[in-house]
């Protein structure tokens, strides 16, 4: 643009020309002394079509400009009209002490001096009324034959009267109120401008678009700028400090805290090139790059950034959680350091992460890690081999051990071919996982093998009621794809002293604030002592199997299964205490209650039975049951456990609808106190 001046420089000194040429005469002509017309007038840089000057003396001297239409670039400007109603005018002087400038509807107060033996020009604009407003803003343009300057220097100038000036479509971002001081000095000689040197400070600042995704309140910064020319590049460096103030830019927010950005570089033919540059932000860190611009289309043709040692904490808060909306990543703290470099190239890319000693705390509970390293490399077409290392971490609650994972990276896909992670007291082994972008999201997949985990440390670990025995079992293929996690195949495990067999397992958007969970659970001569005697629910000799369909958890919580439980075949002891009938009973009614303690089965502390039965069809928090048989033909009761044997006792349920959430607080209420409440 510069340069475009500089070609034709004549044509801006053509309004001086007349004004000088005008000037030589006396002021004393009944008709205008001048009346200039020009259809047209075409630079490079801008445009002007119907320009009218004409200068008059009777009744008194008034100099007036008349503009069809001023185009710069792709902005344009119609009936522009600067007119001097008190003009002086004589061999060596030209002044303008009240005049205006009319741009649309707005009405800009001004005046303006032409010495032409200083070779000086002089013009002051009042954006408002002198009387109500501090504004000015004053250009001074000194020439000379071979060298001149021109100086713009704004005194509390109203960035919104700046702003009006520009055509400005509804959805831009529209600028409700700023305030600029400062200076903008241009040097340049006969063949072109020389050097821009602009030092500007905006305040009060605020902005915002139609959308609301974009705004801005009370910013305050400075601006230095340094152009200088040399020989056909202009030689830049530049640095700006933000101060105060917030910005919103969907979906990030800012507030202004002394970050700073200085840069420097060069503009030749169609590139702006950024030689150095560093941004510094005040609680995350430093970050230099370099960059290529093609002047063309303002698309970037190359860079190269660095940033080391970021703080981690203040990165996630400010860049990581909001482009993390809709992941666990929304709601974790983090701590450490990570250091980032990447380069970027039309045909190559490359980037590496490396992270240091790092925690990560989601703030539900549902994971975290602890000092955490990663040397994460990846380039867009040639295979990288990284490393993620951790002490300690915890998933629902489950504690890990120390880990590392060696990973290979190419494109948007991760290989890890082998891993072993320890949790509690048993191992988790990965094997050919892998994980890749698709259109629709990160999918990942693996198979491996758990070897034995303590039930007891598990059920601990997981706050919920114990149970004994081991988890164990091979895992064919565990997928994951459209927040969706599942499962083929089956996975196996040891519990009471039975198998525990689950399948047909899905669980869906598991880091979510409502993971749901469906699976087929079934378990296999359970050993009824140990089971009792883990839950403190009286004891029960026996085995048993259990069935449970279709089960639904939204949140960890259920909300639908078919269960069924009943006596396993084959020959064992079975018995059952006083105690653990009365909890049994708590489940189906109390008339067996009142037949135990009002008859001599009140004296045994144990009874003999032949079977035991159960089944509950949960529909949200109903569960309807059923036992072994119905105790007649209009099914009003069930039984639950078929006596055998001296001395025997068959129990009845009557209870057919049962309010689940209820079910288990008198179930937990029995466990935790060894008094059953009996309704």
């Amino acid at each position: 643009m510069l340069d475009s001046f500089s070609q034709h420089k004549c044509i801006p000194h053509l309004w001086l020309f007349w004004i000088l040429l005008v000037a030589c005469f006396p002021v004393v002509a009944a008709v205008p002394l001048l009346d200039f017309v020009l259809d047209d007038i075409r630079h490079p840089v801008f445009s002007i079509r119907s320009a009218h000057i004409q200068l008059s003396a009777v009744p008194s001297p008034t100099f007036e400009i008349n503009l069809g239409e001023l185009a710069i670039g792709n902005k344009k400007w119609h009936n522009l009209q600067l007119k001097c109603d008190r003009v002086h005018i004589n061999t060596q002087l030209v002044d303008c002490s009240a005049g205006h400038l009319q741009l649309g509807e707005q009405t800009l107060p001004l005046s303006f001096q032409l010495l032409r033996q200083h070779q000086r020009f002089v013009l002051e604009i009042y954006p408002q009324s002198v009387k109500k407003s501090s504004g000015k803003w004053r250009l001074v343009i000194d020439w000379r034959a071979k060298q001149w300057r021109s100086v713009l220097k704004i005194v509390n100038g109203d960035g919104k009267f700046l702003a009006n000036l520009l055509p400005q479509q509804v959805e831009q971002i529209q600028v409700q109120q700023a305030k600029l001081n400062g200076s903008i000095r241009v040097d340049g000689n006969e063949a072109a401008v020389t050097t821009v040197h602009a030092q500007l400070r905006a305040s009060e600042l605020s902005f915002n678009d139609a959308s609301g995704q974009h705004a801005g309140e009370r910013v305050a910064g400075n601006l230095d700028l340094k152009i200088r020319r040399h020989n056909n590049s202009w030689l830049w460096r530049s640095r700006f400090d933000w101060s105060d103030g917030e910005i919103f830019w969907q979906p990030f927010y800012f507030s202004g805290d002394g970050h700073q950005l200085t840069a420097r570089g060069i503009v030749r033919d169609q590139q702006v090139r950024v030689t150095q540059a560093e941004l510094n932000l005040t609680g995350i860190g430093a970050a230099d790059f370099s960059a290529v611009i093609d002047r063309k289309n303002y698309t970037l043709r190359q860079a190269d950034f660095s940033a080391k040692n970021i703080v981690l904490s203040t990165l996630f808060a400010d860049i990581v959680r909001p482009l993390a909306m809709e992941t666990a990543l929304a709601e974790t703290e983090a701590s450490g350091q990570v250091s980032i470099t990447g380069r970027y190239r039309k045909d190559h890319q490359s980037l590496t992460l490396n992270i240091q000693d790092a925690t990560l705390v989601d703030a539900h509970g549902r994971f975290a890690v602890d000092k955490l390293n990663v040397y994460l490399p990846w380039d867009g077409s040639e295979r990288q081999y990284g490393a993620i290392q951790f002490d300690n971490g915890q998933i629902l609650g489950v504690p890990l051990g120390t880990t590392t994972l060696a990973l290979a990276t190419q494109g948007l896909a991760i290989d890890i071919s082998h891993a072993e992670i320890p949790i509690l007291d048993g191992e988790l082994r990965i094997r050919d996982f892998s994980a890749a972008q698709h259109a629709s999201g990160w999918q990942w997949q693996f198979n491996g093998e758990l070897l034995p985990i303590s039930m007891e440390k598990l059920t601990q670990s997981l706050q919920i009621q114990p149970m004994f025995g081991t988890l164990s079992g091979t895992i064919p293929k565990m997928s994951y794809a459209n927040s969706v996690v599942s499962m083929q195949g089956e996975l196996v495990s040891g519990v009471f002293d039975g198998v525990a067999v689950a399948r047909n397992l899905i669980l869906t958007k598991p880091f979510s604030m409502m993971p749901r969970l469906e699976a087929d659970v079934a378990l296999h001569h359970m050993d009824l002592d140990l089971l009792t005697r883990a839950y403190s629910f009286g004891n029960i000799q026996g085995r048993i199997d259990i069935e449970v369909n279709g089960l639904e958890l939204v949140n960890w919580e259920p909300v639908r299964f078919d269960a069924k439980l009943a006596s396993s075949k084959g020959d064992y002891k079975r018995r059952i205490s006083q105690a653990a009938v009365k909890n049994i009973i708590a489940l189906g009614g109390n008339s067996a209650v009142s037949a135990i303690q009002s008859s001599f089965l009140g004296f045994f502390d144990q009874f003999r039975y032949a079977e035991i039965g159960w089944s509950c069809k949960l529909r949200g928090h109903i569960c309807y049951m059923g036992g072994i048989e119905p105790t007649s033909r209009d099914f009003k009761g069930y039984t639950l456990i078929k006596g055998s044997g001296i001395p025997a006792i068959t129990i009845t349920g009557y209870n057919s609808e049962v309010d689940w959430p209820e079910l288990l607080k008198r179930l937990e209420h029995a466990i935790e106190t060894g008094a059953p409440v009996i309704h």
